[in-house]
């Protein structure tokens, strides 16, 4: 019985948002980007200040030609980023959404 709480308890813990950004990035390499929406809201959902959830989607809109929702996602993004990198690529997108 210890052994069966032990998975059910692992899966749990890993088949969360982890499992939605990896169907996520799995439908988005091969251009379902709908699809990849549904399963990062799913993510986002157990995980709401992840800021690499906010640029999958962000980069999602911007490839659906959604920019105000791009735009969007990307403040979440940088709202939320501790890495320099992650928080100068969000300031990119955010200047150039915010020009069009």
């Amino acid at each position: 019985m210890k052994y069966f709480s032990l998975i059910l308890a692992t899966t749990l813990l890993l088949g969360g948002s982890g499992d939605a950004m990896a169907k996520a990035s799995a439908a988005m390499k091969a251009g379902m980007y709908k699809e990849a929406l549904g399963h990062i809201s799913v993510s986002q959902k157990s995980d709401m200040t992840n800021p690499d959830i906010y640029r999958m989607k962000a980069l999602l809109h911007e490839a659906l030609d959604e920019p105000n929702h791009a735009l969007i996602a990307w403040q979440y993004c940088l709202k939320y980023s501790k890495n320099e990198i992650l928080s100068s690529e969000a300031k990119v997108h955010i200047q150039s959404l915010s020009q069009e």
